[in-house]
């Protein structure tokens, strides 16, 4: 890159995100760097050329035509060029992580999650008072202890057994910065390929179902004030569930009645279509399947 030339705001907000997510397709970087998809694909295209970051996917579909998403990484020339960067986000830049990964089935739910957590940044760029104070991907693994594992990984009692294992998509702690106050969210991304409720046993922990009734658990045991006690004080959290259609929402609604009503404040679910507009808008359905109210996420700022 000619030592004349110099990357735009927009740009390195977009190379920022895709460090701390550790990947991001067109779409993803456009929407975050505030550009056009045409503009992001160009942009995206120059810093691969100078060697800044690199891709994996755009790999042809045999039984459906077309093509993968492209899905660009930070290459290690690209991270010390941002750290460089006079940016608001240059002192949040984590140390770089070299990205080793290549196409896989999964990685559509994966892209899916990254979706929902850019729309969930967009949206706090808007709200000043906002900060995104800390997120974690169940696709990042991480040593803990002896043992390498999942991000988001937890165990809903003391007993670390695979009864008792929850592996949220992702998380993240919300803070207001005006309030100084904190909010534990766990994100569920459901892809429509699991069974809502289960007719055989052996299917059982597999449902839908069961994986709500665990964060059930997971609640009463507040097993997540300890895990995430470095980032707040929490007594609980808000689980968000999207899936991929209004209609499936209010099937898994439906069948989530048998559930206890204590716990239902502490759901919110809608569609994927919904959550890529204003994430913290009220857009939001209780699990509670006679409230037919729809909620925010957070408190707008009082206009003074």
């Amino acid at each position: 890159m000619p030592k004349a030339r110099s990357l735009s705001p927009g740009t390195v907000t977009g190379l920022y995100f895709m460090q701390k997510y550790r990947f991001l397709t067109v779409g993803q970087f456009a929407r975050i760097a505030g550009f056009s998809a045409y503009h992001a694909a160009e942009v995206l295209r120059d810093l691969s050329r100078w060697g800044f970051i690199g891709f994996f996917g755009y790999i042809g579909i045999p039984s459906q035509g077309g093509k993968t998403p492209k899905v660009y990484y930070l290459k290690r020339k690209g991270w010390d060029i941002l750290a460089l960067e006079q940016h608001p986000l240059a002192d949040a830049l984590e140390p770089f992580t070299q990205v080793h990964t290549t196409w896989t089935p999964q990685m559509y739910h994966r892209i899916r999650t990254i979706d929902l957590l850019i729309s969930a940044e967009a949206a706090i760029s808007k709200r000043p008072h906002l900060a995104m104070a800390k997120t974690f991907v169940s696709y990042r693994m991480i040593k803990k202890g002896h043992a390498v594992t999942r991000e988001t990984t937890d165990f809903v009692a003391e007993e670390k057994t695979s009864e008792n294992k929850l592996v949220p998509d992702a998380a993240f702690v919300l803070e207001n910065v005006e309030m100084e106050r904190r909010a534990l969210f766990f994100v569920e991304m459901d892809m429509a390929t699991e069974r809502i409720i289960s007719q055989t046993p052996h299917n059982h922990h597999t449902s839908l179902h069961y994986k709500i009734s665990q964060y059930d658990r997971y609640l009463k045991s507040l097993r997540y004030s300890q895990t995430y006690s470095a980032y707040g004080q929490f007594r609980s959290f808000t689980l968000l569930f999207v899936t991929l259609s209004d209609e499936r929402v209010q099937s898994i609604r439906r069948q989530l009645r048998d559930l206890p009503e204590e716990f239902a404040p502490y759901y919110r679910f809608t569609s994927y279509e919904h959550a890529m507009g204003d994430f913290f808008g009220p857009i939001w359905k209780s699990r509670l399947f006679s409230d037919h109210r729809e909620y925010a996420l957070v408190r707008e700022k009082q206009s003074s």
